[in-house]
């Protein structure tokens, strides 16, 4: 059995591949681009989701 771990982040997403015996076989992390329109505000554009994949 494997299983998977997902840190879904601000500025970045983290995933990790463990065994069944707690070896981590694999770790991956893609950063994506956070936007400051306002002070206090911060934005995602989920367009930017798929062009990094597309690109990765």
């Amino acid at each position: 059995m494997y299983y998977i771990g997902v840190d879904l982040g601000t500025s970045a997403v983290k995933l990790l591949l463990m065994d069944g015996a707690g070896q981590i076989l694999k770790i991956v992390s893609r950063e994506y681009p956070i936007y400051f329109p306002h002070p206090g505000w911060s934005e995602q554009n989920p367009e930017d989701w798929y062009a990094r994949r597309s690109r990765g």
